[in-house]
């Protein structure tokens, strides 16, 4: 399909696509979007900020995306570019009503629209999946359109990643609560401060419930006496997250896997950002004078058709991933449930 011009002015859709938010995404909160012209990363250890080094690892030329959810590699950057088929009844809904409106043009727009806005979602929730695995591995490992997987190294510090050396017995809850101050006191050790708040799924903090129960046979515990045995042990409270995606085969994947606890500075400080690059589709915008210079780094929407057979679609196209800025500020423990 070649680009056309859908609609008179694509800016609005553009506009309107970058600002849409899935309020599930609430990892964003730790690595919030950004408009860069320009991403790279600096090495995540305090001790070496000078040094800034390009993204290592995703190397493979692009390859075209012709369903949602699929990643794609340009150069240096994971470019996520889903494309929205518009349905026969799209196509002709729209020319049933311009004749019935006396032979007045299509006006695409409403189409457009909503195309736009599943585009720009796919997007934001693939970036959450990226976001859960920074926030859970510290690093990143994307499975390209032509089945490649391809790694991004953060360079996290020894010991920032503690595997258990087998799952937690919850039956045995004083193992628990030592296991978790241990990661507690490394954590301490690497950041220099204590963790602010310990995020996990809902299965793990109803294992710590049940172990703390354990502790205390006769008393009823809930989320308040959770933290408050954490806080008494100057332990972070525990925070969940389980969302699940679900990809164009009707796959289902965990955001944030289970049986991993991330220690993390606050419940809503940023550690980072998810750095937003400029796309060729942009660049040709801003030449078109569709978008400004200004307004080139980010989400971008555009038109695309063909005559024989007749098709129309929209694709949005962005290029960007989670950047972590201290690596040193974060510590997982892992390997807790079997």
């Amino acid at each position: 399909m070649q680009n056309i011009d859908l609609v008179p002015d694509l800016a609005p859709t553009i506009l309107a696509a970058r600002e849409l938010r899935d309020a599930r995404n609430s990892l964003a909160r730790f690595l919030p979007n950004r408009n860069v012209n320009a991403v790279s990363y600096r090495l995540g250890r305090r001790k070496r900020l000078d040094q800034t080094v390009p993204v290592r690892a995703l190397d493979a030329p692009a390859t075209p995306i012709v369903r949602p959810g699929v990643l794609d590699v340009k150069g240096d950057l994971p470019a996520l570019t889903p494309i929205i088929d518009l349905s026969e009844q799209d196509l002709t809904n729209e020319m049933v009503m311009a004749m019935q409106l006396a032979g007045l043009q299509v006006d695409w727009t409403p189409a457009v629209e909503s195309a736009a806005a599943i585009g720009a979602l796919t997007i934001e929730n693939t970036w959450e999946l990226m976001r859960g695995q920074v926030l859970s591995t510290l690093g990143i490992g994307l499975v390209a359109a032509d089945g490649n997987v391809h790694g991004v190294d953060f360079e996290a510090p020894d010991g920032a990643i503690i595997t258990a050396d087998e799952p937690w017995d919850f039956e045995d809850p004083t193992a628990v609560f030592a296991n978790y101050s241990a990661a507690s006191e490394r954590h301490l050790d690497s950041s220099g401060e204590i963790a602010g708040v310990a995020l996990t799924s809902s299965n793990m903090r109803t294992l710590l419930l049940n172990a703390v129960q354990k502790l205390f046979p006769n008393a009823p515990i809930g989320d308040e006496q959770l933290n408050a045995y954490l806080a008494n042990r100057k332990l972070p409270p525990v925070v969940t997250y389980d969302r699940k995606l679900e990809d164009a085969a009707g796959r289902k994947t965990r955001v944030f896997p289970d049986g991993v606890i991330t220690f993390l500075p606050s419940n809503e400080d940023p550690i980072g950002e998810t750095q937003i690059g400029v796309t060729q589709e942009a660049v040709q915008q801003v030449q078109d004078q569709v978008l400004n210079a200004q307004q080139a780094a980010g989400i971008t929407i555009v038109t695309l058709g063909q005559a024989n057979p007749v098709q129309k679609a929209v694709k949005a196209a962005a290029i960007g991933m989670p950047i972590l800025r201290d690596a040193e500020a974060i510590t997982v423990l892992n390997g807790l449930v079997a």
